[in-house]
């Protein structure tokens, strides 16, 4: 993988239908995202809006090669899946592609219905293997919050 600097990565983290690709569109207020930065809250992203669920462990990796190749990146928002299966492990994810990097997981911890939870002491044992990941779960259990939530955890975490 070619070498960066530093970068924090923002890992918009739930299962399937739990709102990740809904709040980085609203995010970025854009129904698509190409090969290009794009722009929030006065700070550049590379976006990743599939997760590894989506796409599995191997096409995410691609799909991370493909968005980062010709960018200076600083910041990379992205969905993600904590998957635990041995084809799409999300550990190794972060490990091949943000070892060097901050990593901040933000579990939404609320399904968008409410009726879900997700279980955040859980990921957070789960990826205490991780030196370079901090948690910053939503928690807001309405959905108008959420993302207001959000842009309070990038703001203050975001490199210029």
């Amino acid at each position: 993988f070619p070498s960066h600097d530093i970068a924090t990565i923002f890992l918009i983290t739930g299962f399937q239908n739990w709102g990740k690709t809904w709040l980085i569109k609203a995010l970025f207020d854009k129904q698509q995202f190409r090969n290009t930065l794009h722009e929030t809250m006065g700070h550049q992203f590379c976006v990743i809006p599939p997760s590894n669920d989506d796409l599995g462990e191997d096409r995410y990796i691609e799909k991370y090669e493909e968005r980062t190749k010709n960018l200076t990146v600083k910041n990379i928002i992205s969905a993600f899946c904590p998957t635990r299966e041995e084809n799409n492990n999300s550990r190794r994810i972060i490990e091949k592609l943000y070892s060097e990097d901050d990593v901040i997981l933000i579990p939404i911890e609320y399904k968008w219905c409410g009726h879900a939870k997700l279980q955040i002491e859980e990921i957070a044992q789960y990826y205490a293997f991780h030196q370079n990941l901090k948690i910053q779960p939503l928690t807001q259990r309405d959905s108008d919050k959420k993302l207001e939530q959000l842009k309070k955890i990038i703001s203050d975490s975001v490199s210029n």
